[in-house]
């Protein structure tokens, strides 16, 4: 499997230095006084190398991933849809009867309170904010078993009630990432659970 992700690493390197060698103007960086006429293209007969012969080192790439075993395959395919998010077992969790009407928090509108600390996503406690809401909304669908946006979003009162509460225990008076990191790791979790009751979270 590592020859293969490292074959399929090095197709993706190749073509991108393909692509970056077009871009660049030729000799270093400068532009030539006079372009040269560019040769006319060579008619694509059924025996015309799709593979520029100067190119062996893709087209020996290629030639290696067309030669893989069919178990090689699956395991590359396997690979690329690796998902490094947290570990959760959701082989127990069934549908919910509110699945067949589950709305993607995407889709949701937000409260006002949200929509303003996603237009301005880098000020102070903005992240926190942000934490807190995901936390609570998966905690609520998973609790409340509802799939609808009236589980997914908060009301802004619950959210601003949880963050003051969370300031007071820490003796701060602005949350950083830093202090609801945990917060975004259990939502994080807790999302995969969401995701196995109701579909896209």
């Amino acid at each position: 499997m590592k020859r293969t992700v490292l074959a399929g690493g090095l197709v993706i390197l190749a073509v991108g230095t393909l692509a970056m060698a077009q871009v660049l103007p030729p000799q270093g960086g400068t532009v030539p006084r006079s372009l040269p006429s560019a040769p006319a293209p060579a008619a694509q007969g059924a025996a015309a190398d799709p593979i520029d012969g100067g190119d062996a080192e893709l087209k020996e790439l290629l030639e290696m991933q067309a030669a893989m075993s069919k178990a090689e395959r699956q395991a590359e395919e396997e690979f690329l849809k690796l998902d490094l998010g947290p570990d959760v077992d959701v082989s127990g969790i069934e549908r919910v009867p509110s699945a067949a009407e589950n709305q993607p928090y995407r889709s949701c509108e937000k409260t006002p309170e949200m929509q303003q600390n996603l237009h301005s996503p880098g000020s102070r406690g903005n992240r926190a904010y942000r934490d807190i809401s995901g936390y609570l909304s998966t905690t609520n669908v998973i609790a409340t078993k509802d799939c609808t946006c009236a589980g997914k979003v908060i009301p802004h009162a619950t959210v601003a009630l949880f963050e003051d509460r969370l300031k007071e225990k820490l003796g701060v008076t602005v949350l950083l990432p830093k202090h609801t990191n945990d917060l975004y790791d259990e939502y994080d979790r807790q999302k995969k659970i969401v995701d196995a009751m109701c579909g896209d979270y």
